[in-house]
């Protein structure tokens, strides 16, 4: 009997371990791309968080809408997390804001289980500044905790591929450090340098379960406007440190080892 060639060998193993990877790491990866354009709740696992309907998240050719009042939203994890001491959750996805304004809100956050509509944690701000805008973060669910800006300006209409690090630690009163990261080059976490850190800033309880991640649309008068796109969420940074493969795409690099397997099969 033949063996294998050493390339389909390899080719199997790959497929194999990034399939495993996959599995492993990602908790949510979302396109949009296969979405009909209009509302975006009720496609996929996308709900509406609370009873305010009005205004609902749009979804067009694949990117997600976000205006300065109306519908929230929240799509669930298929299994919610629950984080180790010093471990951290990765949420990744390309924004473009199209308008910011002095005040300053924001359009993006957590919850420790699907559909809660009071404890938000990790809020990802946006606030105008001379010549764009910066980012800004508050990692407790409350009030009480400061934001924290970031000091480089963003350019308006511009794509970034942004990635905000929650850093659970177990510790009381919380010693948890969150951080945004944009456009990162390195799939190592410490090979980056984080746009902004931000300390949990009260002596509200952090959270080790998180369960959902939520798009909120604020208020007119503070509230930035914006499209969103590419969200993955996993506990491994370089799932998302780069533009996300697409969940087919990882299941074709698996099915290619497996192809070449049998197909050695059969000619042996």
């Amino acid at each position: 009997m033949k063996k294998p060639p050493f390339s389909t060998i390899i080719a199997f193993v790959l497929g194999a371990t990034v399939l495993q990877s996959a599995r492993a790491n990602l908790l949510l990866s979302d396109s949009f791309n296969s979405y009909a354009n209009g509302n975006l709740v009720g496609q996929g696992n996308w709900s509406q968080t609370g009873s305010y309907a009005t205004s609902p998240v749009q979804v067009n050719n694949g990117v997600v809408y976000l205006g300065n009042s109306g519908q929230d939203v929240y799509d669930p994890f298929n299994t919610p997390v629950t984080l180790a001491d010093g471990q951290s959750l990765y949420f990744g996805l390309v924004i473009n804001v199209s308008a910011a304004q002095g005040a300053g809100d924001y359009f993006m956050h957590f919850t420790a289980n699907a559909g809660n509509s009071s404890q938000f944690y990790d809020r990802l701000f946006v606030q105008a500044a001379t010549g764009g805008y910066v980012l800004g973060l508050e990692g407790t669910a409350g009030g009480g905790a400061t934001i924290t800006y970031g000091t480089t300006v963003l350019s308006l209409n511009t794509s970034y591929n942004i990635v905000l690090a929650y850093n659970y630690s177990s510790l009381t009163p919380s010693n948890s450090v969150d951080a945004v990261y944009v456009n990162p080059t390195d799939p190592s976490v410490a090979n980056n340098t984080a746009y902004l850190s931000a300390a949990w800033g009260s002596a509200n309880p952090d959270t080790n379960q998180i369960g959902a991640v939520n798009f909120r649309q604020g208020s007119t008068s503070s509230a930035p406007t914006l499209t969103v796109d590419n969200l993955t969420v996993s506990t491994q940074f370089s799932d998302v440190a780069t533009a996300a493969p697409e969940p087919s795409t990882l299941a074709l690099m698996g099915l290619g080892g497996l192809a070449g397997l049998f197909a050695w099969r059969r000619k042996r």
